[in-house]
């Protein structure tokens, strides 16, 4: 049996291995760092064009992610080895890969992932794009492309990986904890460092001095610019960094409200930059002089070489594969999407025949399948317009005109042709353009294609400076078993793809295209995403069923773990019974946000102690695997264990005060503020709306505890439980089961399906708190453009008409928007009312439009009835009925006669019956009297078209016999005041001339 690993034998070996590579070895800093990046052989060392490749140990200190020793995993003090590659060598995973099998980490026995995980760092004014890598389900390396460092853009870019020493060791040692990690040989990790992580502890949340720590924080930024003044770059950098630190402490003793955590990152964030902008200018002074070192390559990534072939004569299938490293979850299929918009389009504009075309996709890889796509473009004849017959010809020869077109267009002077064109006789040249080899276009327009994807994050890696979701890595292009050669990201492509990362990524030589999806098959590869779904949905039922359990039905996980995996092997774990104490929608939360596993629940919906997680990769040590899951998931139940037991030493109430340090929006104030306006907003609606005094008691209490939640440190570390929480923490502070029911329901609905509040107090505080947010945001000019909504407002907007409508509640939201505008702290007037109104109301016609409502019944109520979107709904249910019925034109047809003469007047005119002459003037008068006294603004559609529908032969009969445009002034306006009051006869219902046949 071979002899375990210490941590310190990790991190020797570590060195040794990147030291093989050609990595310089760094030393911690003498400074206390959240983490190695914040030392400067990075922080600054990624700054300029110099190369630089380094590795070092770094220990990292978290203040808030202390828990006194309690979590297995978890806590203030831990252990980095970071490593920086720059410029990329080409292969980053794969040596990162190669060092884990250093420290005995076998790729083959575990599930190591790659996992979408963006970074950003405030203090410092840098970000990247990257992953998080998983073993087993355990988070034990950052790993990251720097795009940005003190604010400027990285160029070349570096790798940044950042192994988590202590997490990566619990998999290669198997132990339950950090705590028992074997340090080396004699001592374990607790035995050194438990105790003092315990004090820590202590200090950072319950001792630290908040006004000293404050005062120290300004002292040392005035030493960070005193320092800056001198050009002393590092010594700038030291007060920087212990800035940071200090700001670590004041935020972990619950210090730092959302205002003052702002002004802290900008006051360290212009600092951060100084200290950059010097370094840069140091280097640059002293000539950067390691651009004239001997370029140190980490590793190189050779390209595959691929014997020529001729180009096909017969329609052959193409295969384009974009490999690339693990693309994000939400990227595949919107590039899965854009090809198979783009492809097409571009396969026409070459004017290449084919058949079907297939688009598919794993984390690895974008294919491109079409089949029978045509050897050479078809060829395209195009007449060209020269001059006229009568100047290109004389007496049937050409002219010199002639023969100067001829020479222009490049065509022989005998074959012009004369033809009828435009209304006249014309010279014309017919030049055919012969369509070139498919191989030939191909290569030259695929680039232009693979270019054409966007992603909402892109991210630069190499000297080409393309812009990609993801580094791309290879390139298979191929017709038939024809490569097409071209180059894209300074990737060359090729017939070389590779196959699953647990296997080291194999080459694997794809001879011809259609034998792509036997050759992945064959490796184990699912590229196709639906058959890769089903594949997954089976094997998890399965598994849940072994138990008596099912898995509920959560269509964005499956897409999200579907897109995670290349080969998926479900597994089932378990984990301890005692768990299930903690609130169940907590652990599902914890279960799928953390960790995408999919929970298991017996037929009454009750959790049962199991989970699924979808390995990528074979079945093959499942049982390794599964551990490893398995204790991942207790340490993070620890973790939601231990802010259920800190959440739960106070009441609900207690949080309130706290909400005062959370930022809602600078002009209107915190949070606290905020729920002061639900407070006496709530009951104004409530009265509104008709509800009993008990219904108002519960709707008082709950609306003064709804947003408590948000300060307590479940919510805080897991937004989606706002109001989930507050229900629970209300009930176990003894609150009235309605009251802890309506802290939660006020949040519904939270997305398209969700449910509806189902309690009067829930739904009040919920219309309370949207109102609020939509006009409070409006007011100070904060209005969603585009794609931009940072306060979600248009879902604040939408769930206020879900409700409504879906509960059948008639509300004026005249009257409610102007309430919601007296109570904000900036003027929010008839203007801004308005375009809240709208925007509502263009939620609302959404909702009505999917639906399936047709758009002409939807605005002709809308334009009348937005304002009440329960009574607009049932309106348009109403109007829908009768546009299908038979008599419908005539009715329609009647009342647009009146509509059309009068709508260009602007003045209405007195109306004097006494006046009329005709007796099919007066006829009409009478039919008018007698709808008006069956019709209100307030009426429904049902009972107005009842009322309009005796007056169609009477208004036929009108305009039959009356000449309403009579030349006598007083006659004519009297005609029009009469028709004026008949068209008014739909105001406030709904407006007829929106629909189709007006």
């Amino acid at each position: 049996m071979s002899k375990q690993l210490t941590f310190q034998e990790a991190i020797m070996r570590l060195e040794r291995f990147w030291a093989e590579h050609g990595c310089l070895i760094w030393q911690p800093y003498s400074e206390k760092v959240g983490a190695g990046t914040m030392n400067p052989a990075t922080v600054l060392r990624v700054l300029g064009p110099e190369p630089w490749n380094v590795g070092y140990v770094e220990p990292s200190y978290r203040p808030d992610d202390g828990r006194y020793g309690e979590n297995p995993n978890r806590m203030q003090l831990h252990y980095q080895y970071q490593v920086i590659l720059k410029p990329d060598p080409g292969n980053p995973q794969e040596l990162y890969l190669e060092s884990l099998e250093a420290l005995g980490l076998d790729r083959r026995e575990h599930d190591i992932r790659f996992v979408e995980d963006n970074w950003e760092s405030p203090a410092l004014g840098a970000w990247g794009l990257g992953w998080e890598v998983w073993c087993d389900g355990q988070e034990i390396t950052q790993f990251t492309y720097f795009q940005q460092a003190g604010g400027f853009a990285l160029d070349p870019v570096s790798v940044e990986i950042t192994y988590g020493l202590e997490r990566l060791m619990i998999p290669l040692q198997g132990v339950r904890s950090v705590w028992e990690i074997n340090w080396d040989g004699t001592h374990t990790y607790g035995e050194i460092l438990l105790r003092s992580e315990v004090e820590h502890c202590i200090y950072d949340f319950e001792q630290a001095d908040v006004e000293r720590l404050v005062e120290m924080y300004n002292l040392y930024e005035a030493e960070a610019r005193s320092a800056l003044e001198r050009g002393l770059v590092i010594p700038a950098h030291d007060y920087v960094l212990r800035c940071s630190h200090t700001f670590n402490v004041l935020d972990a003793r619950g210090a730092v409200g959302v205002t003052e955590r702002a002004r802290y990152f900008a006051r360290m964030r212009d600092l951060s930059r100084e200290v950059a902008k010097a370094y840069v200018q140091q280097r640059e002074e002293m000539g950067f002089p390691w651009l004239d070192k001997e370029d140190r390559k980490v590793g190189s990534l050779h390209p595959s070489l691929h014997p020529s072939t001729l180009p096909p004569l017969q329609p052959s299938n193409f295969l384009l594969e974009i490999g690339t490293e693990e693309l994000p979850a939400g990227d595949l299929p919107s590039a899965i999407a854009q090809l198979e918009e783009l492809t097409p389009n571009l396969l026409h504009e070459l004017r290449l025949e084919h058949g079907p075309i297939r688009v598919m996709g794993t984390p690895r890889r974008l294919v491109v399948f079409v089949e029978d796509v045509a050897p050479r473009q078809s060829d395209v004849e195009q007449v060209v317009k020269g001059p006229p017959a009568k100047i290109g010809f004389a007496e049937g020869k050409p002219t010199r005109a002639a023969e100067g077109f001829a020479r222009a267009q490049g065509v022989p002077l005998e074959s012009l042709e004369v033809r009828e064109m435009d209304g006249g006789q014309y010279v014309v040249a017919l030049k055919v353009e012969t369509g070139q080899p498919a191989t030939v276009v191909l290569a030259e327009n695929l680039p232009r294609l693979i270019a054409g994807l966007r992603f909402p994050l892109s991210m630069r890696w190499n000297e080409s400076g393309v812009s990609f979701s993801r580094p791309i890595r290879w390139i298979v292009a191929l017709l038939g078993e024809t490569v097409i050669d071209f180059e894209y990201a300074g990737v060359r492509s090729g017939r070389i793809t590779r196959g699953l990362r647990p296997l080291r990524s194999p080459e694997l030589t794809i001879a011809r295209a259609e034998d792509y999806l036997t050759t992945m098959e064959t490796h184990g590869i699912v590229v196709d995403v639906a058959q890769r779904r089903e594949n997954i949905r089976e094997q998890i039922a399965r598994l849940a069923a072994e138990v008596g359990g099912t898995i509920p039905d959560d269509p964005a996980l499956l897409d999200e773990v579907t897109n995670l995996v290349e080969q998926p092997t479900a597994l089932r774990g378990e984990f301890d019974p005692k768990y299930l104490a903690l609130p169940r929608d907590v652990l599902i939360t914890v279960m799928k946000k953390h960790q995408r596993y999919f929970p298991v629940v017996d037929e009454l919906g009750n959790l049962l102690p199991y989970f699924i997680a979808v390995r990528n990769g074979g079945s093959e040590h499942l049982d390794v695997v599964r551990h490893g899951n398995e204790e991942v998931l207790t340490a993070r139940f620890a973790d939601a264990d231990f802010f259920f037991r800190a959440d739960t030493r106070q009441p609900l109430e207690s949080f309130l005060p706290r909400l005062d340090t959370l930022t809602f929006q600078e002009k209107l104030g915190s949070v606290l503020d905020k729920a002061h306006r639900l407070e006496k907003l709530a009951p104004e609606l409530g009265e509104l709306l008709g509800l009993t005094a008990e219904e108002m008691s519960v709707t008082r209490r709950a609306v003064h505890l709804c947003k408590a939640d948000l300060a307590t440190q479940m919510v805080v570390e897991l937004t989606s439980l706002q109001g989930i929480m507050g229900r629970e923490y209300a009930r176990i502070g003894g609150e009235n089961e309605a009251v802890a029911q309506a802290i939660f329901e006020h949040y519904l609905p939270r997305f398209a399906g969700d449910a509806l509040p189902a309690s009067k107090a829930g739904l009040v505080i919920g219309l309370a708190d949207r109102l609020d947010s939509l006009v409070g945001l409006f007011a100070v000019g904060l209005v969603p453009t585009g794609s931009a909504d940072p306060y979600a407002l248009r879902r604040a907007a939408l769930g206020l008409v879900q409700t409504l409508v879906g509960r059948g509640i008639a509300l004026d939201l005249r009257r409610a928007v102007s309430m919601a505008a007296a109570q904000l702290p900036v003027p929010a007037g008839d203007e801004v009312q308005a375009e809240v109104l709208a925007f509502i109301a263009q939620r609302l016609r959404g909702l009505l439009l999917e639906q399936g409502y047709r758009y002409d019944v939807v605005d002709a109520v809308l334009t009348e009835r937005a304002h009440d979107p329960h009574l607009a709904a049932q309106t348009v249910a109403d109007l829908a009925r009768w546009v299908e019925r038979d008599d419908w034109m005539d009715l329609l047809n009647a009342y647009a006669r009146c509509v059309r003469i009068v709508r260009t007047f602007e003045e209405e005119f007195p109306l004097d019956p006494t006046r009329f002459v005709e007796p099919a003037t007066t006829a009409l008068h009478q039919a008018y009297l007698e709808a008006r006294a069956q019709v209100t603004p307030q009426s429904t559609v049902d009972e107005l078209f009842t009322a309009l529908q005796p007056m169609i032969p009477v208004i036929n009969r009108f305009f039959d016999d009356v000449l309403v445009m009579a030349e006598d002034r007083a006659l004519r306006e009297n005609r029009l005041a009469l028709l004026q009051r008949i068209a008014a006869l739909t105001h406030g219902i709904v407006d007829l001339s929106k629909v189709e046949g007006f």
